[in-house]
């Protein structure tokens, strides 16, 4: 469990760009609470960190976030640039999620710093997405032992989109069927796709589901009964 906000977002951001560059094929490791001595000799924390080697020089890439509850202020964009000096070859990207205070972004912008907000979700789009393009499951895929429902789109393929329900408390959760005739008569009047659960695509959901708190449920065969599952039990019973 992360024991803080920040900690939360520090994580996310170093999976998201973790993920990224093996989808990139790059072989990079994204690193979290990196230290490194800058050029005064001072040893500076990093949030999120990653390096590169491009043309015989090694590029650096540092990552502040700051998961507040208000706007960034310019004053905190200039303290990164002060760091982004003192190490050499090294590009800067803040990640606030409620976004910059008046200022802030001109400020990144005449200095190369990118700034980066918005949800947790929308930053995790662009690498679900990425992630399923590649083990999406198809219509070959035989469920061991779930099916699940994903979304149509207009052209009659799946988007990528697993589709979830959402319960009392207002929280999306997956459903995970044992029948695939059931998954077929819950879709029935949803724009969806049923899809086969094998174990390489089940490990991947109970991934987000440990990290990024996707809940799961498991529909009872021949039964109305819908039963949130821990992840932990999935992969004890199933993986």
């Amino acid at each position: 469990m992360f024991k803080t906000k920040g900690d939360r977002l520090e994580s996310l951001i170093q999976y998201v760009y973790q993920v990224l560059s093996e989808f990139a094929n790059k072989d990079i490791e994204v690193k979290n609470k990196h230290n490194i001595v800058g050029k005064s000799g001072v040893i500076h924390n990093i949030d999120v960190y990653y390096q590169f080697e491009l043309n015989g020089i090694t590029h650096k890439v540092i990552f502040e976030c700051k998961n507040w509850h208000s706007k960034v202020s310019k004053e905190k964009v200039l303290a990164l640039k002060s760091i982004l000096e003192d190490i050499p070859n090294s590009v800067g990207v803040m990640v606030a999620p409620k976004g910059y205070q008046s200022g802030a972004n001109k400020f990144a912008e005449h200095h190369g710093i990118e700034l980066i907000s918005g949800s947790e979700e929308s930053l995790l789009a662009a690498v679900i997405q990425k992630r399923l393009q590649v083990v999406l499951p198809d219509e070959s895929v035989i469920g061991e032992p779930f099916y699940c429902l994903m979304e149509k789109g207009d052209s009659g393929q799946v988007t990528g989109t697993y589709i979830r329900n959402i319960d009392a408390d207002g929280k999306p959760f997956l459903i995970l069927y044992f029948s695939k005739k059931e998954a077929e008569e819950s879709g029935k009047n949803l724009n969806s796709i049923v899809r086969g659960i094998d174990k390489k695509h089940l490990t991947i959901l109970c991934d987000y589901s440990d990290n990024f708190g996707l809940n799961l449920a498991i529909k009872q065969f021949m039964s109305t009964d819908v039963l949130g599952v821990d992840s932990k039990l999935i992969r004890d019973f199933f993986l």
